[in-house]
């Protein structure tokens, strides 16, 4: 192994005394790379034409009216500048949006089938954006040369707003009742087929994580485009306390059972543990909870029919019960 290693090292120090720089070619180099440089400095003093995309925004539609196609988010506007006002622009792209204020247009009546529209002619935008791009910047044309507007009557209903709030409370803390919303409906406005499509709006996402007190805060409402909102907002309000667990004996109640029959069931009374808030803990009676069992599974169920939790406080959580199921026997009267 070392013999070889020795013989490449000795290839690659015979390699360098042959391969030597030549001088000439390295000062050749130079002054072609300074040519070029001069060459490419002066052809951005030329003028040139090119495609500029200009981002645009509409402002100020008519009242009670909403625009029922769509409309252009940028233009293509060509433009005469000098090299280095192209290039810089090309670099940078930061344009701010040109403005058009729909309500100070001069719109044409056009008639097209069955649909009537209103149209301009991007040409008389060419001086004042050209004033917004600044002096170096020639406007040549605008693609697309024309605007159509199809105006349409706003519809507006009202929609319910649906929470996204996610909530997780730290160890022995519970959430009290329902994320409250106010508002919690609001009024959307559109063209009628997209507002006949939406039932309701909902808040952004968001994850609350280890509560132990009450919050409350604004939280936005998801857009929807083409779809103007009442409110973009709603105020939410949550409350947080800790909790305790608690317990109960309920009787088990008998449903579906023919009137000259009797269900008995052993034992007949059930025992449910549940946690619940310590403002509400003397609230909670046995008669606040409904337990059954039903004589139509008694065909499916020979021996033992299963318990079912019927209805509970909705300010208790984590309800469990024991047993889960029961003894019975039928008997007529």
């Amino acid at each position: 192994m070392n013999t070889i290693a020795k013989r490449v090292q000795n290839f690659l120090n015979e390699s360098r005394k042959k391969i030597k720089p030549d001088r000439r070619i390295i000062v050749f180099l130079f002054f072609v790379f300074i040519s070029s440089l001069f060459w490419f400095l002066n052809q951005l003093e030329a003028d040139y034409e090119t495609n500029i995309t200009y981002p645009v925004r509409f402002d100020n539609f008519p009242k009670n009216k909403i625009i029922a196609g769509e409309l252009p988010e940028n233009f293509t506007i060509r433009v005469k500048a000098r090299g280095y006002k192209i290039l810089e622009y090309k670099i940078s792209n930061t344009l701010l949006p040109y403005v058009i204020d729909v309500s100070q247009l001069t719109l044409r009546f056009h008639s097209s089938g069955n649909t009537s529209t209103f149209f301009t002619l991007t040409r008389f935008f060419e001086e004042s954006i050209e004033s917004q791009m600044g002096s170096d910047f020639e406007v040549i044309r605008i693609m697309p040369d024309t605007l159509f507007f199809e105006f349409t009557k706003i519809t507006t209903k009202r929609v319910p707003i649906i929470s996204q709030i996610q909530t997780k409370t730290e160890s022995q803390y519970m959430i009290k009742g329902k994320v409250l919303l106010d508002p919690d409906s609001i009024l959307i406005s559109g063209v009628k087929p997209a507002v006949d499509t939406i039932n309701q709006v909902y808040t952004e996402n968001l994850l609350l994580d280890k509560l132990t007190k009450d919050y409350s805060d604004e939280v936005d409402l998801l857009k929807i485009k083409n779809i103007e909102f009442s409110n973009k907002s709603t105020n939410v309000s949550i409350k947080v306390e800790k909790y305790t667990e608690g317990s109960q004996r309920v009787l088990i109640q008998a449903v579906n059972v023919p009137d000259s029959l009797i269900l008995r069931v052993f034992p007949n009374e059930i025992n449910i543990n549940y946690f619940v808030g310590l403002s509400d803990y003397e609230k909670i009676i046995p008669q606040l909870f409904e337990i059954a069992v039903d004589y139509n599974d008694t065909k499916s169920q020979p021996n033992n029919l299963n318990v079912k939790l019927i209805n509970y406080p909705d300010y208790v959580q984590s309800v469990r019960y024991n047993p889960a199921s029961v003894e019975y026997i039928i008997e007529r009267k």
